[in-house]
């Protein structure tokens, strides 16, 4: 990467340091990539963290409030053991209600780990030195940087050689149950992800598993604890007044959760009993189908990386497609293609494999600088070969998503793909640079015809011209939205349908800016 880039992205971090929590713990100095063998480093990142052992259950969950509750379930039925890795934890309803059931778990006697990464703040009272201080929570925050004192106490700053790791991201989601069943895939936990946002949600996809795979996503989890880059919060001896200030917290969460979700209009149940949370899971459980797999996730050491060092999850995806014979049908919520990945398309597309991808946006996305990167390599897209398509914000089949009083704009946050009806990918990826790059990343592939069946039924109805814009280039060159709208006629756009005139100007001034790189 160029100095220069370096220069901008340490920039924008910068700008951003008066929005950082100060109830984060300082870090400590950690190790820096300059004190690190970059040849190390690059043998790890080119291994699997965990590989495949035989087989395991599995089964899909597009629905929002499915996914939510699935997850409630195993909070509430959990007697053991709670690991929670998670790149956002978002202050709302979702957020809320999940640090509060984790609260009344740990008081029940379940040891709740919770591993966040660093550069965004999580929800408020899961970042409180209170709910660390419960006997069975331990907090960690991945990938610190060095702190400041003074008024710059609590932000990150980079030493010497650490630039790249500001801009890395800890993007696994994975949430482990008594060592028995796992939840992972697209979605992060807060109130967009599961459809209940007041203003724009978006649609997302996750996994849920049982098997020897929960055992892979376990040594995952257990690679990124225990890493030099993770900063544990210190426990101290449990006080009166330390106990005083967690019943306080407990109060205090639970009187937030139910003002939040009624302000939402308490679109989901805010606790289950644990009768409820075991036929919840039960019935999960019955539908699972069993597959041979590979959980792939990204080894800890890519955030001291030098350098590109392809994702070892993009080994696996790129293996996948390459191996097409007939199709590969893909939803990408970020899909920015560079060279690599565009020649393995033409690749495929040229003997005939039909690529069909479905992406954001203007109008769907959650971030317009990333929109940006997709639109400045679509015609490389579409002369690749793909069929590509874009999410109509006022999709026909949000009303079937959503889980709001009113309807809001959808965007898609969604990362999984089938090729050749029998092999399937569900995991955080995004079809990007960040993600191939620069990120930590994790996912499962699934190798079975009838999971396969399942997860290609629910991507192809997000190509359905009610649901997207059809991508494609008139004789003169021209750029071409085709869709349909809610009477049923075709309409034909000459622009990004749907954005507003705000978006517009910023996505033109994105555009303009060369930082495809980090996006």
């Amino acid at each position: 990467m160029k100095s220069w880039h370096r220069l901008l992205a340490c920039g924008a971090l910068l700008l951003q340091l008066t929005s950082c929590g100060s109830t984060r713990p300082n870090a400590s100095a950690l190790p820096t990539v300059g004190l690190v063998s970059q040849e190390t480093i690059a043998h790890a990142c080119r291994q699997h963290t965990v590989r495949r052992k035989g087989t395991a259950g599995f089964e899909m969950m597009a629905d929002a409030k499915e996914a939510f509750l699935a997850r409630l379930a195993m909070v509430e039925a959990a007697q053991r053991t709670l690991d929670l890795q998670y790149y956002i934890w978002r202050d709302d309803v979702a957020g809320t209600t999940f640090a509060d059931r984790l609260l009344a778990a740990a008081d029940r006697g379940v040891k709740v780990r919770l591993l966040l990464d660093n550069t965004l703040d999580a929800q408020v009272e899961v970042s409180s030195s209170a709910l660390a201080a419960h006997p069975n929570i331990e907090v960690a925050f991945f990938n610190p940087m060095t702190d400041l004192k003074g008024i710059f106490a609590g932000n990150p700053i980079p030493v010497l050689g650490d630039i790249d790791r500001m801009q890395s991201r800890m993007h696994n989601k994975l949430m482990i149950a008594d060592g028995t069943l796992a939840i992972g895939g697209g979605r992060n936990l807060g109130d967009p992800y599961f459809a209940i946002d007041r203003k724009h949600n978006m649609r997302d996809l996750d996994f849920i598993a049982s098997g020897p795979v929960v055992d892979a996503a376990a040594g995952s989890f257990e690679l990124y604890w225990k890493s030099p880059l993770t900063r544990l919060g210190a426990k101290e001896k449990i006080t009166d007044r330390e106990r005083e200030k967690l019943q306080d917290l407990r109060r205090h969460v639970a009187r937030k959760k139910r003002a939040l979700a009624k302000k939402s209009g308490r679109p989901y149940p805010l606790a289950l009993t644990r009768a409820e949370a075991l036929d919840t899971l039960h019935g999960l459980v019955g539908r699972m189908i069993w597959a041979e797999y590979d959980f792939v996730a990204d080894p800890p050491e890519r955030m001291m990386r030098q350098g590109n060092v392809a994702s070892p999850v993009w080994h696996d995806i790129e293996a996948a497609m390459r191996g097409a014979r007939s199709g590969v049908l893909m939803h990408a919520a970020y899909f920015i293609p560079q060279k690599e990945t565009l020649d393995l398309l033409r690749a495929v597309t040229t003997r005939g494999v039909r690529v069909d991808v479905l992406t954001n946006s203007l109008a769907s996305t959650d971030g317009v600088a990333a929109m940006a990167g997709i639109a400045n390599r679509r015609i490389a897209a579409l002369d690749s070969g793909v069929n590509f398509y874009e999410l109509n914000s006022h999709a026909a089949d949000r009303r079937d998503y959503l889980h709001t009083r009113r309807l809001t704009p959808l965007g898609m946050h969604t990362k999984g793909f089938v090729v050749d009806n029998d092999v399937s990918f569900i995991g955080s990826y995004n079809m990007d640079p960040r993600s191939k790059y620069i990120n930590t990343e994790t996912g499962v592939i699934i190798r079975s015809t009838a999971f396969a069946a399942r997860l290609r039924s629910y991507l192809l109805k997000g190509l359905e011209p009610r649901n997207s814009w059809h991508v494609t280039r008139a004789p003169d060159g021209e750029m071409l939205w085709t869709g349909q709208l809610p009477g049923g006629e075709t309409a034909v756009r000459h622009h990004e349908p749907g954005a507003s005139l705000m978006r517009r100007v910023q996505f033109w001034f994105y555009r303009c800016l060369p930082w495809e790189d980090l996006l």
